[in-house]
């Protein structure tokens, strides 16, 4: 089967948890984890102010917060981990807020107390209710929120049923209600496919692209966000990235073969074409840049990649052609290979350190989340935080193990359930 593309996708089985133990030291500037909450009456709790915090250091598991059953719904197994990592989760945090999305819906949440301040429902039955485990996380667009949904087309005369995908842009402000949807009919196949998958890639200039996908079927559409309407259709591509007037993807050509695309991203025709490849994977890594490779291809075929013109910027480091790597979202590619952890620069490809177990008496982490220059997870001591640039250790412990991270909160995974955790600086 045909590796998965996702944006900025981390492929791994990660285990989260908190570390127990004592408070931290006075010098790291932390609240006593062990304290009683600040003051506060039943009827009336106070509500912890969130504190940004670029990149966090640590988590405060005091300002613990639930987040709805969707956040991991169909995403955990038996050893209570989360497949394919914290990228994957139908999560998008922005600001002190989180937009968590179901087969059925979206909620907003406001991580300083939990409340639910925003909630859209999609506009009609949709495809499947079991495919929690399917949906990926929205994207951000401007002051917007892009949440794609799959929903069905009953069947009336003499016209079988069919499905669609619906385009809901969320405002980021309050009340986090719908400033406009849109639906799009899907061709045959995305009825019958059992992995159906719909995913808004990113928004531009006034278009929208939303790519769905199912097996080796494909296939990709450029919306306008201000009359609504589709601009263009890309049958076969699985868009990746959105930028720079380009929409970027690998195009199904074969079974289990595609080759890199890039189309304008107003009018939908072509710009450039790479090489086939088989089993691709393309991912994001960083603004106009994508990173292409294949399980088959030389260590010249690993490369990164210009969206506006298909050329190679650099090239990855020997050997890492089957390693999985995530952008860190400022300038480092962190990469695991096995028992090891690789940072490469995102714009040079110039491998910057690499951990592997029993170098200079360490050993490598789980690694859970990559944000701004910090490397988060699981080492031998518990949860640590190593720097994306240098590999070296962050004298501050973290206390918690996030799958997701911003400025204001770490997500964290306890016995099944997701809660969101204040960051600390």
């Amino acid at each position: 089967m045909r590796a998965p593309v996702r944006p900025l996708a981390f492929a791994l089985s990660l285990a989260v948890g908190l570390l127990a133990g004592c408070g931290p030291a006075a010098d790291d500037a932390k609240p006593n984890s062990n304290a009683s909450p600040g003051a506060a009456t039943p009827s009336a709790p106070a509500k912890r102010a969130l504190v940004p915090h670029d990149p966090p250091q640590w988590f405060d598991a005091r300002g613990q917060v639930p987040l709805p059953e969707a956040a991991t719904k169909g995403r955990t197994n038996l050893a209570g981990q989360v497949r394919g990592g914290g990228e994957d989760l139908p999560v998008l945090l922005h600001e002190a807020r989180a937009f968590v999305v179901s087969p059925t819906g979206v909620q907003v949440v406001d991580l300083a107390d939990g409340r639910i301040v925003g909630e859209e429902a999609a506009g009609g039955p949709v495809l499947r209710q079991d495919t929690d485990g399917f949906v990926l996380p929205p994207v951000l667009a401007g002051s917007e929120v892009l949440v794609p949904f799959l929903v069905t087309v009953p069947a009336s005369g003499t016209h079988t049923a069919g499905a669609m995908v619906e385009l809901v842009a969320v405002s980021t402000t309050p009340p986090y209600r719908a400033a406009w949807r849109t639906t799009v009919k899907l061709p045959e196949w995305a009825l019958s496919s059992r992995t159906v998958q719909a995913a808004a890639i990113g928004a531009e200039n006034g278009t929208a692209v939303v790519t769905v996908t199912g097996g080796d079927d494909a296939v990709s559409y450029g919306i306008d966000t201000a009359s609504h309407s589709v601009r263009w259709t890309q049958p076969g591509l699985e868009a990746v990235q959105v930028g720079a007037g380009t929409a970027v993807g690998l195009l199904h050509v074969e079974p289990l073969t595609s080759v890199p695309l890039g189309v304008d991203l107003v009018t939908g025709t072509e710009k450039w074409r790479g090489g086939k490849t088989y089993a691709a994977i393309m991912n994001g890594a960083g603004p106009g840049t994508v990173r292409v490779a294949g399980p088959q291809v030389g260590d010249k075929g690993d490369q990164l990649l210009d969206v506006t013109s298909g050329k190679a910027r650099a090239f990855m480091p020997p050997g890492m052609r089957a390693v999985d790597c995530t952008y860190d979202r400022a300038a480092t590619l962190v990469c695991t290979k096995g028992f090891a952890v690789v940072a490469v620069d995102a714009a040079t490809g110039t491998l910057l350190w690499s951990l592997k177990d029993g170098d200079a008496g360490r050993t490598p982490p789980t690694v859970t989340a990559v944000w701004h220059g910090r490397v988060y997870g699981r080492g031998a001591g518990g949860p640590v935080v190593l720097d994306a640039r240098t590999g070296a250790d962050m004298p501050t412990k973290p206390e918690a193990v996030p799958l997701l991270v911003n400025e204001y909160v770490g997500l964290v995974l306890d016995d099944n359930h997701l809660f969101s955790y204040p960051a600390g600086g």
